[in-house]
Parts: C-alpha cells; sequence; structure tokens
C-alpha cells in the first residue's frame, strides 16, 4: 500500500466549508412551497449512496437568499447526514437545480479543489471503515448524532489529486452505468405495463378465477443461512437464505406490513409469512404480476391493529380480462421486456458487488500502479 498522506475533512474543506443546517424555527413545513429552491432531506441521501432527487420539498428563492443564506449546498458538494441514519452520504449531482439548502438534519462539506476531488471524499464516505468512523462518534445521549466538529476531525486518506481522480472516475462510471442499468429496467417495466393496460378487456371475473395465493412460510433472521436465495418480506427482498421456498420466477404480495405490495423475484425466492406468493391458474406469471399492479389491494386493510391483507377478499376483488386467445398475444409482448428488466438486475448485481469490492481498496490504497 502506498504511504498516501492522512489528515482530517476540516483540512480539504475551503474556508467556511463546513456547514450545518438551519435551526428549526427557520425552516419546517410551514415554509414549504411547491416549487423553488429543493431542500435536501435524509430521503434524497439514497442507501445506495445515489443521490436521489424525486422527493424534493421546496421553499422559495427569497427564503433561501435571505434566512437559509448560510444553509445553501451546491453541485458538487458532499452532504451528511447528521441525525437519523448516521453514515448517509452524498455529493450534489450538477442538475437538474444550482442551488440547494440543506435541512436540519444534514452537514455540508464543499472541498478544495487543490486539496481533493469530491468524489473521491464522497466515495470514502461510503466505505465500510468511513461509516464505521462515523457512527463510532456519535453522541450517543438522546437522539445518536454528531456534528461539525466530530465531522470535521475526521481522519481521511489524502492521495495525490491524480490518483483521487482516477479511482473516482472509476467507481462513477460503476455507478452510472448501475443507474443506467435501472432506467432500462424501469423502462422495460412500463412498457410491459403500458402492453397490458392498451389489451382489450372483453371477459370479467374475480381474481380467483385466474390465480391463487399461497401464505409464505416463518423464516426469522437467526434462522437463515448464508446462501444465493431471496428472502422477501412484504416490503421486497429482506435478505439471503440457502433454501428456497418457491420457484422462480415468482410473484410475491404483501400480506401484513406493506399491505399490497407487489414484488418479482426472477430466481427461487423464499417469501415469509407477512406475505403470499402467487400460484398461476389461467395466466402467465408477468400477466399475474401486472394484473395485481393494478388492483389497489394496498387499500384493502381488513386488520385496524396490524394492516393485513385477507385472502378471500382479495380474491373476490372484480377484474377484467382480455379474451382467452389475445392473452398469448400480450404474454409474447410482455415477456422479452421482463427478460430485459431481469438481465439488467443480474447485471447490476455483478456491478455492486464489484464496486462494493473495489470501493474500501481504492479508498486507501489507488489504482494498481498509481503514484
Amino acid at each position: 500500500m502506498p504511504d498516501w498522506p492522512t489528515g482530517t475533512v476540516r483540512d480539504i474543506a475551503v474556508p467556511k466549508g463546513l456547514i450545518g443546517g438551519p435551526f428549526g424555527s427557520l425552516l419546517g413545513g410551514k415554509d414549504y412551497v411547491p416549487r423553488g429552491v429543493p431542500v435536501i432531506r435524509g430521503v434524497n441521501l439514497a442507501s445506495d449512496g445515489r443521490f436521489d432527487a424525486s422527493e424534493f420539498v421546496y421553499v422559495t428563492p427569497a427564503k433561501a437568499a435571505g434566512e437559509l443564506a448560510r444553509n445553501l449546498a451546491r453541485p458538487g458538494d458532499v452532504v451528511f447526514t447528521q441525525r437519523g441514519t448516521l453514515g448517509q452520504v452524498g455529493i450534489v449531482p450538477p442538475g437538474p437545480h444550482d442551488t440547494y439548502v440543506i435541512s436540519q438534519s444534514q452537514m455540508r462539506l464543499r472541498v478544495d479543489p487543490a486539496k481533493a476531488d469530491p468524489r473521491y471524499v464522497y466515495y470514502q464516505f461510503r466505505s465500510p471503515a468511513m461509516r464505521a468512523a462515523v457512527q463510532g462518534s456519535a453522541i450517543t445521549a438522546g437522539v445518536p448524532h454528531i456534528n461539525l466538529g466530530i465531522l470535521g476531525a475526521l481522519p481521511i486518506v489524502i492521495p495525490p489529486l491524480a490518483v483521487q481522480r482516477e479511482v473516482a472516475d472509476l467507481l462513477t462510471a460503476l455507478d452510472d452505468k448501475i443507474a443506467g442499468n435501472d432506467r432500462l429496467a424501469a423502462t422495460a417495466l412500463a412498457l410491459a405495463e403500458a402492453e397490458f393496460a392498451a389489451g382489450d378487456k372483453g371477459r370479467t371475473g374475480v381474481l380467483g378465477d385466474v390465480l391463487d395465493l399461497v401464505y409464505g412460510k416463518a423464516l426469522p433472521a437467526a434462522r437463515r443461512n448464508p446462501g444465493p436465495i431471496r428472502v422477501y418480506g412484504s416490503g421486497g427482498q429482506s435478505g439471503w437464505h440457502d433454501t428456497a421456498l418457491a420457484p422462480g420466477p415468482g410473484v410475491i404480495v404483501g400480506r401484513k406490513g406493506t399491505v399490497g405490495a407487489v414484488h418479482w423475484s426472477a430466481t427461487d425466492f423464499f417469501p415469509i409469512d407477512t406475505t403470499y406468493y402467487v400460484r398461476p391458474k389461467k395466466v402467465s406469471l408477468e400477466y399475474a404480476y401486472l394484473l395485481l399492479r393494478t388492483l389497489g389491494l394496498e387499500g384493502m386493510n381488513s386488520d385496524s391493529a396490524v394492516p393485513g391483507l385477507n385472502r378471500s377478499r382479495a380474491l373476490a376483488v372484480p377484474i377484467q380480462m382480455p379474451a382467452e386467445n389475445a392473452l398469448e398475444g400480450c404474454d409474447q409482448r410482455s415477456r422479452p421486456l421482463f427478460a430485459l428488466r431481469d438481465r439488467m438486475e443480474r447485471e447490476n448485481e455483478s456491478l455492486r458487488a464489484l464496486r462494493d469490492d473495489l470501493l474500501p481498496r481504492l479508498v486507501q490504497e489507488g489504482l494498481p500502479g498509481a503514484r
């Protein structure tokens, strides 16, 4: 390992580059407007490290330029969660906005470009070692949190700028490829849903005419063994196991918790007891998946204490379907789209594994041969 110099976060910041969010009275729900300057909150710092621009709230430009002028961020700034999901980090993207406000629960680092590449700093904070350092430095009284003093004093590795850029370029390329595959997978699903919606629905019936809902099986985390089988809860994949309960592909429906949520598994899977899985009768799994997503099952809570989807009620939901001779054509058009979606997701699994393996080594050691 090259003997790269180390320093602290404060060492690589521009003057006044480390700032916190506004005091609570300066920013709250009363200040949000339909459009304007976006506010960066924890929800925008996705768990996989990507910046999520789909759930902004906004303040007026006057509010941002006035009372919140000390709490602004711009593209290239690195944003950290101060309380809540400690270790969460994001880098502000180049668009679609040029100015942001950080919330009360965030802190902003503006990196001195003569000392560090902000992308490299961002990736270093995504490494397991830095996440552990952040969490280990937390003040645990009340809600665990860190502050500007703690963040600024955290030690980081500071290779030469050329090395930082090479590492950041490589990791950014992997993240960009993953994001592109995600967009392609989402587009494939949208096209399949459009194909489903455009089909001529000439028959009526109930959901139970075309599929059955089978109860999942309890599998506490303590009983799960390392393996390649996806475990599904009502909110989606919740872990891995070494044994499947059902063969893939399969469709999973939330029964307790995230009621009515519909998930697709391209491979063998284990649905736990908060779910049902689908056993089709007269339709393909692809058609069953698309159909279930249109029925509003999430609104069928039958238990006021714990949200639940009653099986009998669900199977009695009225449906409309194409004539039998039209179903095959619908399947022929949708199956290639599902196959594309599955292929993108498999590729992303490999890319994420590669990125997660490389990331901690690259941010500590740099690229092979780099000096």
